[in-house]
């Protein structure tokens, strides 16, 4: 049997619509503003599916376009007033921002009460992208207690959130750089593993366990085409795959408007 691939589409469909219905019970729309710096085709196709799917669940949307050639004040600026505005529950700060400014300041200056993303160690909400991986492996109905959890990321802060999302497993990191001999060991004694190094077509066949559960979060283009960080070779060996694209992206869009309901309901 080929895999299953796990389509983010119909769940994020799902969320979406939960979500529309708790939010036309509220008295008050919440509402979230997007700060994008240049001029990046692709965050700004981000920005317009954000606000699309704002305008279907009844969010208010705004987005702040500022030059690259600006000043790093002015994104503080703007990151101040938002968050000082009463009307705005959420800041999005749309990355990657532009390699002359010092993300990880820009990002510090938005209020932790505002963070939609999750990306203040005192916030209260979870990563989107880390809620979509969860969604994704939820939906296989598989039993997840004992199951090894391997995480190959670029970041070991990445895999950080799964060690309390996901408590009756064996969660362990991976570095894409790590040995060829450690890689290929560890993320073929996975029962779930997650991919995210933005490296095409990585996870070949030798590398990956019979049965287990891919969650692919690469997003690379190749002459055109979308492809996610594993070979879909692996499918043959593999129960579950998630899809490239429409597996964690849609999803993660969804649970971004649903930190923003979370965070509106604490702002009451």
């Amino acid at each position: 049997m080929p895999a299953q691939l796990l389509d983010g589409k119909i769940l994020a469909e799902k969320i979406k619509t939960d979500l529309k219905t708790k939010i036309d019970k509220l008295q008050t729309k919440p509402g979230l503003a997007s700060i994008l710096v240049g001029t990046n085709q692709a965050s700004q196709l981000y920005i317009k599916l954000k606000a699309k799917a704002c305008q279907e669940v009844g969010i208010e949307f705004s987005t702040y376009f500022l030059d690259e050639t600006c000043k790093e004040e002015k994104i503080l600026d703007v990151i101040d007033f938002l968050n000082k505005d009463p009307q705005i529950n959420g800041i999005l700060l749309q990355l990657p921002l532009p390699k002359k400014f010092d993300t990880d300041k820009i990002i510090s200056k938005i209020s932790p009460q505002k963070d939609v993303d999750g990306f203040h160690l005192e916030s209260k909400i979870v990563s989107p992208t880390v809620l979509s991986i969860m969604e994704l492996i939820k939906s296989t109905g598989e039993n997840l207690k004992n199951k090894k959890v391997v995480i190959l990321s670029n970041s070991e802060k990445f895999a950080e959130p799964f060690k309390t999302l996901l408590p009756d497993c064996e969660v362990t990191y991976l570095s894409p750089s790590a040995p060829s001999s450690e890689l290929r060991a560890q993320s073929s004694s996975a029962d779930i593993l997650i991919v995210a190094i933005g490296k095409p077509k990585f996870i070949k066949p030798n590398m990956v366990k019979e049965d287990a559960i891919i969650i692919d979060v690469g997003i690379n283009k190749v002459d055109g085409k979308t492809i996610g960080d594993v070979d879909p070779a692996v499918d043959k060996i593999v129960s579950y795959r998630s899809s490239v694209p429409g597996g964690v992206g849609p999803i993660t869009v969804a649970a971004l408007l649903s930190n923003l309901y979370q965070l509106a309901k604490i702002d009451k």
